[in-house]
């Protein structure tokens, strides 16, 4: 990890690589000569020769150190959900045996792309290591992971990062190294026999997987770095991802709605806000369509799938009978993202809606812990774009560097 007497970590971190923008990389650069950026995603001509290249020089110079024991580290993020409540994320950082998907042991909700993995693939090729960790979940109603996280946090913390997000929210990062052998081995017993659901990560995790498969030999190839954290937990939020339809050529609301009569229920709201309090409560309700003219929104209520064992995430119910065949995207415009885009937040919906012309916004409800974990049970996947989980983790805290080195796994 970062050697704090020669940079000041809160100058060296970032968020994960896949959301920021490239302005906002070019202010990381701009930050710390030795910002993970460099790492994570440079913008030199060979961004894996360039990453290569800093990774060794800053281990060279003790930037960059190894620690002197085995260790796992506790990590706090501590956060405020979007309705005002301040809560916390606990988990614990370690290395973990990267397996197929065939093995059960680590469970996807989301499929993947080939292009981020090529990317991923040769970044880990040219560093042998990882700089993000996976962020995984297990189920643990007892609660008693939760609970042996806290012994170490009796310590002061070694890192504690206040982070600005883009809206303005801040959240709070809080790492403690934990090296005490029957606290790590504790930990580990807990968690071995629990399946891990991939919360964020899945191209990285595959391409870890992937990577062990073309380089057997190298030593701890076949070890991932991984966050993992209680499904049950207060710090499992997970927000809505809506969709904002645009560019649609011959869209007509009034058709669309003439449509939809012949399989939902229409309820019709005078304000956003009465139409998502009728969501969230009405579990028959799919989603709140926002239009640019009366009516402008409108509650799709189904009746029919009330009473059954499981019913199919609302994202994909969206996709599969109303944005495909009553909408008439293709499942390729969907994949590619062309006439649909994905603002989390209310706030970003509403900046979106005044940047340019739309047809109309699918507002949904976020999907529940409990949802996700009926989905991932039964091997089927969710739509991409369908959670976020927030907020993301930072990126820089701790690195995990493959070779010969000894290493407790959890």
């Amino acid at each position: 990890r970062y050697d704090p007497s020669k940079v000041q970590i809160e100058n060296t971190t970032s968020p994960p690589y896949d959301v920021i923008s490239q302005d906002y990389r070019d202010r990381l650069y701009a930050r710390d000569s030795h910002n993970v950026i460099r790492l994570e995603w440079s913008r030199e001509k060979n961004p894996y020769e360039s990453a290569e290249k800093y990774f060794k020089a800053w281990k060279h110079e003790g930037v960059l150190k190894r620690e002197d024991h085995v260790a796992f580290y506790v990590y706090h993020q501590v956060f405020k959900k979007p309705d005002g409540e301040q809560v916390t994320r606990a988990g614990v950082i370690g290395r973990m045996k990267a397996s197929p998907y065939s093995e059960k042991e680590v469970i996807p909700h989301e499929r993947t792309h080939d292009w981020p993995k090529k990317d991923r693939l040769e970044l880990m090729e040219h560093t042998h290591a990882n700089f993000s960790p996976i962020f995984g979940l297990v189920s643990d109603p007892s609660f008693l992971f939760d609970q042996s996280l806290e012994p170490a946090t009796v310590n002061p913390p070694i890192a504690d990062v206040d982070e600005m997000l883009p809206g303005g929210e801040t959240v709070r990062h809080l790492l403690w190294k934990m090296d005490d052998p029957a606290a790590m081995d504790r930990i580990t017993r807990i968690i071995q026999p629990l399946p891990v659901i991939i919360a964020d990560g899945h191209h990285r995790y595959e391409t870890a997987v992937e990577f062990h498969k073309k380089h057997p030999h190298v030593s701890g190839g076949e070890y991932i770095m991984m966050f993992l954290s209680n499904l049950q937990s207060e710090g499992a939020v997970i927000l809505p991802t809506h969709r904002l339809l645009h560019d649609v050529a011959g869209f007509n609301q009034y058709h669309l709605l003439d449509k939809l009569r012949d399989r939902f229920e229409l309820l019709i709201f005078t304000s956003r806000e009465e139409g998502m309090a009728a969501l969230e409560r009405d579990d028959t309700a799919l989603t709140l369509i926002e239009f640019a003219e009366d009516p402008k929104w409108v509650l799709l209520r189904d009746d029919h799938a009330h009473g059954r064992d499981f019913v199919k995430p609302a994202a994909e119910r969206l996709e599969e009978e109303i944005l495909i065949p009553l909408v008439g995207l293709s499942r390729k415009a969907i994949v590619e993202r062309a006439n649909l885009l994905y603002p989390h937040t209310l706030r970003e919906l509403n900046e979106l809606e005044d940047e340019q012309l739309w047809d109309a916004a699918f507002l949904l409800r976020a999907v529940r812990p409990s949802e996700l974990q009926a989905v991932v049970e039964r091997g089927e996947f969710m739509p991409q774009k369908t959670t976020y989980f927030f907020p993301k983790l930072l990126t820089g805290l701790v690195f995990h560097e493959f070779g010969d080195q000894k290493s407790s796994n959890m």
